[in-house]
């Protein structure tokens, strides 16, 4: 289990192992565990938000659960996003592009994109309670055990809180898999991209395919491809800008992961797909 435990401390702010006394034998034994500590973290916000949801109003109960999926993460990955697009939009080339990066000080376009993605997942996660499950089997089982006490908005909500921390550490792992280490030196993000290889990424596909299948039926099917899309787009973008991944850029892979998630399911809702 040192694998897992190393990902949940280097993922979350859950104080384990204080004195760091695991040490996993390298990455490929620890991105395994990348969705496992989604999931975990997504049953955390489902479960934070069934009192949110009683207490609050939908608009200020959605707003508390996105503060509370930044603060598990300790805005870990929210700092990589905000770095790279500081350091993508805000350099001419590689080197000054992977300067800036390095840079603790926040500029113009990180601001930019930190707003517009917490905007944008916020308006997504107030929207997306009108979009049912759609697996026959598990919203026949919902409706004779769990319908009598909760919502059908509430369970389509907490089914969302529960896949979306899912999809954004399985893209971190499809993007250190598919990708190099983009600095010549150590850095955060060298131990995750030196040992991940593509069968990590495959073999990490299949928890969150089965969610989508459980959740979503055949149309989760479609949701994952979408994902897995952009996913690919948005490593090749990278690679084109810096020439690999780094911390920073994994980081910003799952924050802009999980937003195409919340933003796939509208269309193929739609779609009745």
């Amino acid at each position: 289990m040192d694998g897992f435990l190393w990902a949940l401390k280097f993922l979350t702010i859950i104080p384990i192992d204080r004195e760091d006394r695991i040490k996993p034998p390298g990455a490929g034994s620890v991105v395994y565990w990348f969705p496992a500590v989604g999931f975990c973290i997504g049953v955390s916000l489902s479960v934070t938000y069934l009192p949110l949801y009683l207490f609050f109003p939908p608009l200020v109960a959605d707003a508390l659960i996105i503060l509370v999926s930044i603060a598990i993460t300790g805005a870990l990955h929210l700092d990589g996003l905000a770095d790279t697009c500081d350091g993508i939009w805000g350099g001419w080339n590689r080197e000054r592009r992977l300067e800036i990066m390095k840079d603790s000080r926040i500029g113009g376009f990180g601001a930019i994109g930190l707003f517009s993605l917490l905007g944008l997942k916020y308006v997504s996660l107030l929207s997306v309670e009108d979009i049912p499950v759609t697996n026959t089997a598990f919203s026949g089982v919902c409706t004779e055990c769990v319908w009598r006490f909760v919502s059908p908005v509430l369970l389509n909500k907490c089914a969302v809180l529960m896949i979306m921390p899912v999809v954004g550490r399985w893209a971190q792992v499809c993007a250190a898999g598919l990708s190099s280490y983009a600095r010549s030196g150590a850095g955060t993000g060298s131990f995750i991209t030196g040992d991940t290889t593509r069968k990590q990424v495959v073999c990490t596909s299949f928890f969150p395919a089965f969610l989508f299948w459980f959740f979503y039926n055949l149309s989760g099917f479609v949701i994952f491809a979408i994902i897995i899309i952009f996913t690919l787009g948005w490593i090749w973008y990278i690679k084109r800008k810096i020439g690999g991944m780094t911390g920073d850029t994994l980081g910003a892979t799952s924050e802009i992961a999980e937003s195409v998630f919340l933003l796939s399911l509208f269309p193929c809702n739609g779609w009745n797909c």
